[in-house]
């Protein structure tokens, strides 16, 4: 079969792959449900690789490797509180400039947000 056909049975999972996020969640799922509408398709799955930033409050900044030039809350917090909700399953792989307190608390992995 060619490259474009979907697996025996199903379709494919389409995974959209983000690089440094810096907690700018909102800019990549608007960026993610403008390609979308694009194709005419749904991302199944957001995977980010590196430097998330789930800075939930100003505290979270007292545990982070970042210069004080570049430490902004950004949009995760809405979704940390609930006032916002991802529009798709979001997976990241932790970077150099995370807020090491919380993901302390995270230790085996889990939900950083509802």
């Amino acid at each position: 079969e060619g490259a474009g056909s979907a697996p025996p049975g199903g379709r494919r999972l389409r995974v959209a792959i983000e690089g440094c996020c810096h907690g700018e969640l909102d800019k990549i799922y608007a960026a993610i449900a403008a390609r979308e509408q694009q194709d005419r398709c749904r991302v199944d799955l957001l995977l980010i690789c590196g430097d998330f930033q789930a800075i939930r409050n100003q505290q979270d900044f007292m545990d982070m490797s970042v210069p004080a030039k570049y430490r902004r809350l950004n949009t995760f917090h809405r979704y940390y509180s609930g006032a916002a909700a991802a529009p798709v399953l979001t997976v990241f792989i932790g970077g150099n400039h995370e807020a090491s307190g919380y993901m302390q608390e995270l230790f085996y992995g889990g939900w950083v947000a509802p």
